[in-house]
């Protein structure tokens, strides 16, 4: 063998590898996204290797080449749908707080001044929220999935209550300009309105989201937090459907 053809030959195997590595990497990747689409359709029980296989298309003993068991394959899924959705999330606290810092802390004690920001981050937050309810809706489902197995499994609580950090404490930095006195309690009251914004939109038809009862739910909490103690206004409500 000449030297150009063992080096031909090593290129060749090279070349193999990777394509090898390639084809693995979407094979799990298709295991993931098959994963995801179970649970939200079923809940994390409906999970199991022969469900996520047929769901993926690929052969069942893929699914435990890939991952050690089921847990693994939920786990690793819900990780990859949260890593995707990181940039979108770290954008709309940016717009949020961008808003926010346009006013000094002076300027912020005032009504006015606060009324105009609690519209502005109302639509900062439908607008995300109709997002995540139309186009990833299969992950907000997933989440939900997740919040109500975490009561009875304490590895998914561990899971679910890890991925919670990053919005808790951004919830918790957002109350601190307005509520010094107990801003993780406005944080969780945000998160819950939040939830139960998502819940009520998962139970209906995309096309049948309503935009002014998200704002009306989702201004009336920032109101709360921000000292505005005044209802949504109703024309700012009318003009958004």
């Amino acid at each position: 063998m000449t030297m150009v053809q063992a080096s031909t030959q090593v290129s060749d195997k090279g070349t193999r590898k990777v394509e090898r590595q390639r084809r693995g990497q979407r094979t799990r990747q298709a295991i993931l996204d098959a994963t995801l689409e179970v649970i939200a359709e079923g809940g994390v029980r409906a999970v199991t290797h022969r469900a996520v296989a047929a769901r993926a298309d690929v052969n069942l003993s893929l699914t435990t080449y890939y991952f050690n068991d089921i847990f693994d394959m939920v786990s690793s899924a819900f990780d990859d749908f949260m890593l995707k959705g990181r940039a979108r999330v770290e954008q709309a606290w940016a717009d949020v707080f961008a808003s926010v810092y346009r006013y000094s802390a002076q300027e912020r004690r005032r009504k006015a001044v606060r009324e105009t920001l609690r519209i502005e981050l109302t639509r900062i937050g439908v607008d995300f929220l109709f997002h995540e309810l139309s186009r990833r809706r299969a992950g907000t489902a997933v989440e939900h999935h997740f919040y109500f197995e975490a009561l009875h499994d304490p590895r998914l609580r561990e899971l679910y209550e890890a991925s919670r950090q990053p919005t808790i404490k951004q919830m918790t930095r957002f109350a601190e300009l307005f509520n010094r006195q107990s801003p993780e309690v406005d944080a969780e009251l945000l998160i819950g309105t939040i939830f139960r914004i998502e819940h009520s939109a998962l139970g209906k038809p995309v096309e049948a989201l309503d935009r002014a009862a998200m704002e009306a739910m989702l201004g009336r909490a920032l109101g709360w937090i921000m000292h505005l103690n005044d209802p949504w206004p109703e024309k700012d409500k009318e003009s958004r459907k």
